[in-house]
């Protein structure tokens, strides 16, 4: 039975791509680099090439970046179904941790869940204001979760919008599910490790069911 279920939060339970676009902005302001209108922007983060606006180190643009990026006003929107899913797996008794790359509190992230009626759903949330240096990556959150919950491999389910973060689940030898939320495209995802890939978080109850009826069935 899967025990465990650890989410990324942008573009996977949240959708903050109008806050991205904005701090993005910002931080090439700080920097002293021109601005990116949205639909240039769009396309290049699904592409996967922001870093071409800026002449600073990477690590120094997105370490800025990653520490200023906190919600304003109402520009985010919960993914569709995502409450109703955090939901269902409480009532099915899973173990639920939040993951996220911001440089920022984890009472902040607090805040924000409970903003957007996610929180009371959530057991634990990792950021890396405290912890986990391995930048994009996910392995040190992950693993932190599965030893906190004394969760398996076969007991935990990784979700996840952006590629290194299906690198991450792959290399900890969790079931990874990919979604299409973050722009990523279907081909992407499963290149670099996903189990699965689908449209949003609010199909993966079924993902689940189908996973733990095909544990049942080899036991």
């Amino acid at each position: 039975m899967i025990k465990l279920v650890i989410f990324d939060l942008d573009q996977t339970l949240i959708n903050t791509l109008p806050r991205f676009h904005r701090v993005f902005n910002e931080t090439l302001a700080h920097f002293g680099e021109r601005e990116v209108d949205w639909d240039i922007f769009i396309k290049d983060y699904a592409n996967d090439v922001l870093n071409r606006h800026f002449n600073v180190s990477a690590d120094e643009f997105w370490k800025y970046f990653l520490s200023n990026y906190v919600h304003r006003d109402d520009e985010d929107r919960v993914i569709d179904g995502a409450v109703e899913v955090l939901k269902y797996l409480k009532d099915e008794g899973k173990y639920i941790v939040i993951t996220t790359g911001r440089i920022v509190p984890m009472e902040t992230v607090r805040e924000e869940l409970k903003k957007f009626g996610l929180l009371e759903f959530v057991d634990r949330i990792y950021t890396r204001y405290d912890h986990y240096e391995d930048g994009k990556r996910r392995t040190e959150m992950i693993r932190k979760a599965m030893e906190e919950f004394r969760a398996s491999e076969n007991e935990t389910v990784f979700v996840g919008d952006y590629w290194p973060d299906m690198v991450s689940g792959r290399e900890v030898g969790v079931f990874t599910v990919g979604v299409l939320t973050g722009l990523e495209s279907h081909e992407k995802l499963l290149k670099y490790g996903a189990n699965v890939v689908i449209e949003s978080v609010k199909y993966l109850p079924h993902i689940i069911k189908n996973l733990e009826q095909k544990k049942q069935h080899f036991k």
